[in-house]
């Protein structure tokens, strides 16, 4: 089954395309792939944005997509590119640990929205539109994990 009919059927099934992603791509990088090189609908920003309960302009900048083009994007029923779905399943795989490491879905998510000295102060879910800083994310994440200081 392709992918983009799969990510279609995880949505369908979930009332949040993040939670859908975080779900059913986090623990299977082929299918991953598959539905990041197919594109996540662009209205994941939207359903990101209602998850993390932040301004859509803070995933905006996660993804690196204008405000315009998202937009255009969501009034098509298009697909994001490549690129930002990949961002966007970078910041479900950090959730994936994050919850993990603080067994418990709303302390991840608060810990990677708030501003931590770790980062010079910056969230550690902004740090997720580049791979250095989400593996910066990740080592801090192991740290805390196994006892470290963070």
């Amino acid at each position: 089954m392709p992918s983009e009919i799969l990510l279609k059927k995880a949505v369908a099934t979930k009332a949040n395309s993040f939670e859908a992603i975080l779900l059913d791509f986090i623990g299977d990088p082929q299918r991953a792939i598959e539905a990041i090189r197919a594109g996540f609908p662009a209205s994941v920003i939207k359903d990101t944005r209602a998850y993390f309960s932040v301004p859509t302009n803070r995933i905006r900048a996660i993804v690196c997509s204008p405000a315009t083009t998202a937009h255009t994007l969501v009034k098509k029923g298009a697909n994001l590119d490549a690129t930002a779905s990949e961002r966007i399943w970078r910041l479900a795989d950090l959730v994936a640990m994050a919850s993990d490491v603080f067994e418990n879905d709303e302390a991840a998510k608060e810990w990677l929205r708030t501003p931590n000295r770790a980062f010079r102060d910056v969230a550690p879910m902004d740090l997720s539109d580049t791979e250095p800083g989400a593996n910066a994310v990740r080592q801090v994440l192991n740290a805390i994990g196994t006892g470290g200081v963070a």
